[in-house]
């Protein structure tokens, strides 16, 4: 976000408000922005966790319904519908589910989030999109990867692309008539400037870890080492290394990882 256009709902305890559809964008942070996710493990169970609490164990009565996530290291972002439980029900039950597990994972005890989840209503087709773009680029607007290849959101699913999470967002029919093409498309273009989406609270944006750098520097040069890397063209360092400065490495991290001096990468 920029600093002008970033709307903070945490401020005040409002009257939540209801929506006619059922549909809500919702999102929970970390307490004091720790992270809620520290490995790949905590991200599959937070998704099998909504799986597994979107139906009853016979799978007759459905408690709500999600069409979209995208998970940031401190953050989340769910698209979905209330069924049989009203969105704070299926808020606290989620909440509760992963905190349990968190907690007992990491030998650790007390809130992992810092407050009560936010939400905005979602009432028709056009903020449906918007929504649906805001959360799938999550990723790129908090610098954290390309939201393209980003691992722990549902744009595989919208995409059709193959992913070791199981798939759990029920996608409407007129999303599954887009070819693939279509759907990238959708999903990459820009939200309005002034559709307020909700946010986490926070002003700056956040770092990639270096295992994330790693994983883009591979992707954008497929070298998997430092000597790997200092073997390629000049011009094929300084481009990648100026791409990943985009996505939000650091300097010292691009040192630290690729050999290539500070005062190179400040120039670039």
């Amino acid at each position: 976000y920029t600093r002008e256009l970033k709307i903070v709902f945490f401020m005040a305890r409002k009257p939540r408000v209801r929506a006619r559809s059922g549909v809500y964008h919702v999102l929970m942070q970390g307490v004091r922005h720790r992270d809620i996710y520290i490995d790949d493990e905590d991200y599959r169970t937070f998704v099998e966790i909504l799986e597994r609490l979107q139906t009853a164990k016979d799978g007759e009565e459905r408690y709500f319904t999600v069409y979209a996530y995208c998970l940031l290291p401190d953050h989340f972002h769910l698209l979905l519908k209330e069924e049989a439980d009203t969105v704070s029900v299926t808020m606290g039950r989620i909440a509760a589910t992963y905190a349990h597990y968190f907690n007992d994972k990491y030998d650790r005890d007390g809130a992992i989030y810092r407050a009560r989840f936010v939400s905005e209503p979602v009432e028709n087709e056009e903020r449906w999109n918007t929504v649906l773009r805001h959360i799938s680029q999550a990723p790129e607007r908090m610098k954290v990867w390309d939201a393209e290849h980003y691992p722990y959101s549902s744009w595989h699913e919208y995409v059709g692309e193959e992913s070791e999470l199981p798939r759990i967002c029920e996608i409407p029919a007129n999303y599954q008539q887009m070819s693939r093409e279509d759907m990238v498309r959708m999903l990459s273009a820009p939200v309005p400037r002034l559709a307020a989406c909700i946010g986490p609270l926070t002003d700056e944006m956040r770092r990639p870890k270096d295992e994330q750098v790693l994983v883009m520097l591979y992707d954008m040069t497929k070298t998997a080492s430092m000597i790997e890397f200092l073997g390629l063209t000049r011009a094929e360092q300084l481009k990648t290394l100026a791409d990943l400065r985009k996505k939000g490495a650091s300097i010292r991290q691009l040192e630290k990882l690729t050999g290539i001096g500070r005062g190179v990468i400040q120039n670039l």
